[in-house]
C-alpha cells in the first residue's frame, strides 16, 4: 500500500473501532451524554451523575499514561513501524479497554474495589474522549522519549494518588484485591 492509502486506511480503522466502542457502550445502556446534567469540559466529581460522564476528569490523566505506555510498548516491539501504524495499535488498545471497562461485570468490580466514588460506566462521549487522551499520551511519549516519559508518569501517578487516592498502579492493586 502506498503512504496516502495506508494513512486513509489507518484513519478509517480508528474511526470504525471508535464507532464499535460507541455502539458497544450504547448496547450496555450507557448514555451518549451525561444523563442528569449538561456536558462539561472538566469535572472532578465522583458522584454517579458526573463520574466518567464528561469530556475530561481526573481519570483522563490515567488514559494519557496508558497511551504513553502503549507507545513505549509498541515502539519497543516494532521500532521500524511508522508512527501512524503504532498509533492505530494504541487506538485499538484503547477501544478494547473502553469496551471491557464498561461491561457490567467490570463496572461492578470497580464499585467493589473501594475506588473513589460510585461508577456507573462511562458516557459514550467520555469513552471517546478517553481514547483521545490515549492518543495524546502516545504523542507525548513519542516526543519525550522513554526516560522523560517514565519520569512524567511517576509524577502524574504520585499526584493522582495524593489528590484522588487512585492511579494506574493503586487502582490495579485495588481491583486485584491486593490493597
Amino acid at each position: 500500500m502506498r503512504g496516502g492509502l495506508r494513512l486513509r486506511f489507518g484513519v478509517l480503522l480508528c474511526l470504525c473501532a471508535n464507532a464499535l466502542a460507541g455502539l458497544s457502550l450504547w448496547m450496555f445502556g450507557r448514555p451518549l451524554l451525561p444523563a442528569q446534567e449538561p456536558l462539561r469540559l472538566w469535572t472532578s466529581s465522583f458522584e454517579v451523575v458526573s463520574n466518567s460522564q464528561h469530556l475530561a476528569d481526573p481519570y483522563s490523566f490515567m488514559h494519557v499514561l496508558f497511551g504513553a505506555g502503549l507507545y513505549l510498548f509498541v515502539n519497543g516491539l516494532k521500532p521500524g513501524w511508522p508512527a501512524r501504524s503504532k498509533l492505530v495499535v494504541a487506538v485499538l488498545g484503547s477501544v478494547v479497554w473502553e469496551i471491557v471497562e464498561n461491561t457490567p461485570p467490570v463496572v461492578r468490580l470497580f464499585n467493589e474495589s473501594s475506588q473513589p466514588g460510585a461508577y456507573a460506566g462511562d458516557s459514550i462521549v467520555n469513552s471517546l474522549s478517553d481514547t483521545g487522551f490515549v492518543a495524546l499520551g502516545f504523542f507525548i511519549a513519542r516526543l519525550l522519549g522513554w526516560r522523560a516519559t517514565l519520569c512524567a508518569a511517576v509524577m502524574v501517578e504520585i499526584a493522582l494518588v495524593v489528590t484522588i487516592h487512585d492511579g494506574m498502579v493503586l487502582g490495579t492493586l485495588k481491583v486485584l484485591g491486593a490493597v
